[in-house]
């Protein structure tokens, strides 16, 4: 007897249930099998809609595939619509019902009996056009009920046809001869369907078959809510009202995708919720409609999201393993089980007892054993079928179509090949052949990176034929994987040996083969085996070669570097303080804790340290004697050295090939996968032991502190071991209950707010007034300053005070205060106060000590940074700068006496007009006033000798140096000078005029100059007698040819205005004659002035206008028409070399233009040439 003679083949089961074609089938409702879940959610449905407890009409139902939704709602359909509620199928459905809810199945009896049914109308999903696919269905289901009414969309189309058809010589032809066979008139039909007569429906129906030659009319939708309104109107005697069950919606929007207008679902869904009529639209899905649509556009993506919000959903979540209470009914026990039952009684409990240690089934609360209606399945089996179908199951291959179909691999062929003169049963690897084609289909899902790896495996494998259960091996392993649950189902060797249906000795010799091929491999992690697409390359010698060459500094730098990204929080003191204290990680060899090296990898400032410390021959005693472990650390100590040196190094050496991996490449490209997954599992094994050690999870794990044996055995008790640390260690921190700034690195977003922060403090004397309140800024300032009482803030309710009462923030401020004071004496480095206040009993973060130290220099008026030297700015920045480098940078405030008071303040008073009054520092600023001063000076007063005094010299000299310490220029530079302050002032305010005045004098000696050589007195105006001597005598001699100076000075006077200063004339004849502003004179350029003004004076003089030109002269007149002449005259020369090349290129030039250019136009340019040079 083969097994199949021991089940019943239930063909009801055969095919998935379509509620369009399934809907007046008997059989469905005697073959439903009910459940809890899918009792309840009828019960729901049902009660919803027929006593109306729901606002919401419009339904949407979720299930994968092989949950029996679709059988679920076509068993609701038939009772909403009264359909086969008087057969015997209804009466095994009721019996059914009964079993999980007496008082629903009273409910649909009496329903069935005494209530007015709905018309239920199945949805064909045909057209892409969604009200199309309403209204032909609602149309299809009212013609089967014998309900004649016709959409007025259906008579315009006709009408327009049938005009068409009048139109056309060969359609009009056909059309009569059709009409008059069928007795039909043409225009009264055309007449009768212009008046929406629905006898002339049918006449139509039949004519439009002939002329397409058997082809059904289909109109277009028109308006649905036309059509909904006339077909609810045509019912509502007979009918409660109308219920739309859109099966398999999800596939349709797959289908039809972009082409579905979205609002076209959301008018009938907001028509069946607002109408007078007790319409209702359920929608049935595989999964969530924005699974389906998020390959759309965004835009309509979005639409459908807010769509698919509007329906009330409803998943068959099942609360038990449905596969365990459906398989009895999909394939019960023939009589011969229990002959089988008894002959394989131990071989069966067997396979029921690796069932109950199974923790994959929510089994059912029954009792019993639920496992036995599955056989011949493996209970695994079982399980694995259930949610594989809901994985990759399609209409034509699911959990039912395998168990109840003749297709190849399915149920029942697999069953005929297994005979009972063995004990058998249908494994893992059977299902995955039923199932391939679906698996090999899922081209863009993880199933089919299985199905890939599947296959690379088989094709390594080799031959098939001599290897049948290494293939049925991996056909398991492709099973578990897909199935992909690895909380209760893994590919190990245990598992693979239960559900193959084999000898396991067999099987587990396929396992050693596959994984000796390097086809699998065994996860080591994770404690199964997974397929290994492996290279050429025998990575396990190389690494294992490898590994002998790994030297014990090598595993501890690793750890370090690689597996100590985590911390140990001592909890309960943070929570005391609000703060992040920490312990970091370090790892470590016992004979290395008291050398330096070890000390050197911490850093400068820490809270606590957890050293793991490697130890294979541990003796308490030893730890009380090493010397030099750094102050709070614990320490926990491993025992299991060898194993953690073993797979560190292993780690090492997978990471050197890794790195190797495309040398590697050149010969194999595939090793790269391969050293990925190497690589991978060991991070995991590493990193599982560094967990392990650092939760105490291990009895070798020995917690020590002071070289003291710690009674603790959990994390939790590690981190009040911390904790209790941190409260003898950090008592005078500060309590600041802000995260984001209790920190030593702060985000950009708190940067901006604490540097507002400090702004206020350093500008604002009413520190809080102008900062927004609850800003990101006040918080810093209350939680900092207010919450610690360094800041007198009335606002706070409450203070921050230590588990002793005492207000938090005291002793912080006295140690700040005392470093200022020293700051007073002299220049202190900012490292003094940032160490103080970074280590015990203190351990302040770095993200509010600029807060802390910047509200006490409020009380101070000359602060004064200072960089290797230079003087910097007291600013947000500068201040920023120093807490980011302290060793850099030098704090010192000057507590000036009376005397240095009154002197800087008649400096700023002098030098006033030149100061920024915005600054914060007042000697910076004055300083860089001065130079402001000394740099507006002419050149000639920084430069003279002559204009000035011996004390304007020196003060020049001082001034001539840039200075970076403006302590040290003001209260000891300036003062070489004059050591008397009082008199010092006095001596720079006579500087001060001094060089300001210089070019007045140099004016003066100018003037003079002018005067002396044109031969008047001081008492008349020079322009005056210069205007009067030009008119008089110099007038008739500007045609003259001079040099370039003179004719320069005589077009000045020309054009000069009389009313100008004299002052005026005597700075343009300083520039005109010298070439240089007066302002850039130095000592001798009055003397060169002298000399140049007397040679133009003197050709002046000398030349004397005659009536006729003399033989050696030139004279050139250019004149235009309305404009006064232009007039020159000069002496013949002998052109020199220069002169000579200049005149050969000018004519090279005009020569080149050929006859380009006229006579005339050359003329021109040589003229205009000529005018502007005049």
């Amino acid at each position: 007897m083969d097994y199949s003679k021991l089940i019943t083949k239930m063909k009801q089961y055969k095919y998935s249930a379509n509620i369009c074609f399934d809907l007046r089938n008997e059989e469905k409702l005697a073959g439903f099998i009910p459940n809890i879940t899918t009792t309840e959610i009828l019960a729901e449905y049902l009660y919803s809609i027929k006593e109306k407890n729901n606002d919401i009409h419009s339904r949407i139902l979720y299930g994968s595939y092989g949950t029996g939704k679709s059988h679920l709602l076509t068993v609701l359909c038939a009772i909403l619509g009264h359909i086969n509620v008087d057969s015997s199928g209804f009466d095994t459905f009721i019996q059914a019902i009964n079993r999980y809810d007496i008082e629903l199945a009273k409910f649909i009896k009496k329903y069935t009996l005494e209530e007015k049914p709905f018309l239920v109308v199945p949805i064909y999903s045909d057209f892409s056009e969604f009200n199309k696919c309403i209204s032909y269905s609602l149309k299809k289901e009212l013609d089967k009920n014998n309900i004649n009414i016709c959409f007025k969309s259906y008579f315009h189309e006709a009408v327009s046809l049938l005009k068409n058809w009048k139109k056309g010589e060969e359609s009009n032809k056909r059309l009569t001869e059709i009409c008059e066979k069928s007795g039909i008139m043409i225009d009264e039909l055309q007449v009768g369907l212009e008046n929406l007569e629905a006898s002339s429906e049918k006449a139509f129906d039949e004519i439009f078959k002939r002329m397409t030659f058997g082809a059904t009319f289909v109109s277009e939708a028109g308006n649905l809510i036309d059509n909904l309104e006339l077909a609810n109107e045509a019912i509502k005697g007979k009918y409660r009202g109308i219920v739309f069950v859109f099966d398999e919606f999800g596939r349709y929007i797959e289908d039809f995708g972009e082409s579905i207008k979205v609002k076209a679902v959301q008018d009938l869904a907001e028509y069946c919720d607002h109408s007078k009529y007790n319409d209702y639209l359920i929608l049935v899905s595989h999964k969530q409609l924005s699974l389906y649509t998020d390959k759309l556009k965004k835009e309509l993506s979005e639409e459908w999201k807010k769509i698919e919000g509007r329906f009330k959903p409803t998943s068959i979540n099942i609360k038990y393993d449905q596969c365990l209470s459906l398989i009895p009914y999909i394939i019960p026990k023939t009589q011969e089980w229990d002959d089988f039952k008894v002959k394989y009684e131990e071989s069966l409990n067997d396979l029921y007892n690796q069932a109950w240690d199974f923790k994959g089934f929510l089994l059912p609360p029954d009792g019993g054993n639920p496992f036995e209606g599955g056989f011949p399945l493996h209970p695994i089996t079982l399980y694995a079928l259930d949610r594989l179908s809901k994985k990759v199951a399609q209409n034509e291959r699911t959990f039912f179509t395998y168990l109840a179909s003749d297709e190849d691999n399915s149920l029942f062929v697999q069953l005929k090949a297994m005979n009972d003169d063995e004990f058998h049963f249908i494994g893992l690897d059977a299902i995955y052949d039923y199932f391939e084609e679906n698996i090999r289909s899922f081209r863009s899902n993880d199933v089919y990176t299985v199905y890939k790896k599947f296959q690379y495996a088989l094709n390594k494998l080799g031959a098939i034929e001599e290897k049948k259960m290494e293939i049925s091996v991996l056909k398991a392993m492709a099973v578990i994987n897909i199935v992909s649950d690895a909380t209760v189902l893994i590919a190990d060797r245990e598992t693979l040996i239960n559900v193959i249906d084999s000898n396991k000795e067999r099987i587990n010799a396929a396992i050693e083969k596959l994984e000796m091929l390097k086809i699998i491999r065994f996860m080591r992690q994770y404690g199964y085996y997974d397929f290994l697409d492996s290279s050429i390359y025998d990575l396990d010698s190389m690494i294992d070669e490898k590994i002998d060459t790994i030297n014990d500094e090598m595993v501890i730098n690793t750890l370090n570097e690689e597996f100590s990204c985590f911390v140990v929080y001592p909890y309960s003191y943070n929570l005391a303080y609000h703060m992040q204290r920490i312990f970091i990680p370090v790892f470590v060899q016992k004979s290395e804790m008291n050398k330096k090296n070890f000390t050197r990898a911490l850093p400068k400032f820490y809270d606590g340290i957890i050293a793991f410390v490697l130890d294979k021959d541990y003796f308490e005693k030893d730890y009380i004697e090493i010397k030099g472990v750094p102050e709070r650390t614990i320490l926990l100590v491993n025992l299991d050295t060898e194993v953690v040196k073993r797979e560190v190094k292993r780690f090492i050496s997978i990471k050197y090939f890794y790195a190797k991996r495309e040398e590697l490449k050149k010969n194999d490209p595939t090793v790269e996968k391969e050293l990925e997954i190497y690589l991978k599992e060991q991070i995991g094994i590493v990193s599982e032991i560094v967990n392990n050690w650092r939760l105490l999870g291990n009895k070798n794990i020995i917690p020590l502190m002071n070289g003291m044996k710690l009674n603790i055995n959990s994390n939790e008790e590690l981190s009040n071991v911390a904790s209790e640390l941190m409260f003898q260690t950090f008592t005078d921190t500060i309590i600041v209950n802000n995260d984001l700034i209790n920190k030593n690195v702060v985000s950009g977003a708190m940067k901006q707010a604490r540097n507002k922060a400090l702004a206020y403090i350093m500008e604002d004397e009413e520190l809080l007034k102008n900062c927004t309140l609850l800003s990101p800024e006040h918080t810093i300032l209350r939680s900092v300053l207010s919450k610690n009482r360094i800041y007198e803030d009335e606002t706070v309710e409450s203070l921050n005070k230590f588990p002793n009462g005492d207000v938090a923030g005291g002793s912080v401020q006295r140690v700040i205060r005392g470093f200022l004071k020293k700051c007073e004496k002299a220049p202190v480095n900012f490292s003094t106060l940032y160490y103080e206040l970074k280590q015990p009993p203190f351990g302040l973060r770095d993200g509010y000590l600029p807060i802390l130290l910047s509200y006490e220099l409020r009380g101070f008026e000359n602060v004064s940074i200072y960089f290797h030297g230079t003087e910097r700015d007291y600013s947000v920045e500068e201040l920023l700068k120093a807490f980011d480098s302290p060793e850099d940078y030098t704090l010192y405030i000057s507590n000036w006496e009376p005397e240095q008071i009154w002197y800087i303040n008649n400096l700023e008073d002098l030098f006033n007009r030149y100061i920024n009054k915005q600054s914060k520092n007042r000697l910076k600023e004055l300083y860089v006033a001065m130079n402001r001063h000394f740099a507006s000076i002419s050149k000639g007063a920084r430069t003279t000798e002559k204009y000035v005094s011996y004390v304007s010299k020196k003060y020049r000299d001082i001034m001539s140096i840039s200075y970076k310490d403006y302590n040290s220029f003001f209260f000891d530079v300036l003062p070489q000078i004059n050591r008397d302050t009082q008199e010092l002032v006095i001596q720079i305010t006579n500087v001060k005029r001094e060089l300001e005045n210089v070019v007045t004098l140099q004016m003066a000696d100018v003037e003079h100059v002018i005067r002396n050589i044109l031969k008047f007195d001081d008492t008349e105006r020079v322009v005056k007698w210069a205007k009067d001597k030009y008119e008089n005598e110099w007038a008739a001699k500007k045609h003259r040819s001079f040099d370039y100076y003179t004719n320069s000075f005589l077009e000045y006077i020309k054009n000069m205005d009389l009313n100008q200063s004299d002052e005026a004339f005597v700075r343009d004849m300083a520039q005109l004659v010298s070439g240089f502003e007066i302002e850039y004179w130095n000592d001798s350029k009055i003397e060169d002035f002298s000399e140049e003004f007397s040679k133009i004076i003197q050709q002046l003089e000398d030349y004397q206008v005659e009536k006729e030109m003399n033989e050696n002269e030139i004279r050139i007149v250019i004149q235009y028409r309305g404009e006064d002449s232009k007039v020159t005259q000069f002496n013949k020369l002998d052109l020199d070399i220069n002169s000579q090349t200049m005149l050969n290129k000018m004519k090279s030039v005009l020569d080149n233009f050929g006859k380009g250019i006229s006579y005339e136009e050359r003329i021109q340019v040589i003229a205009r040439l000529l005018s502007e040079a005049m």
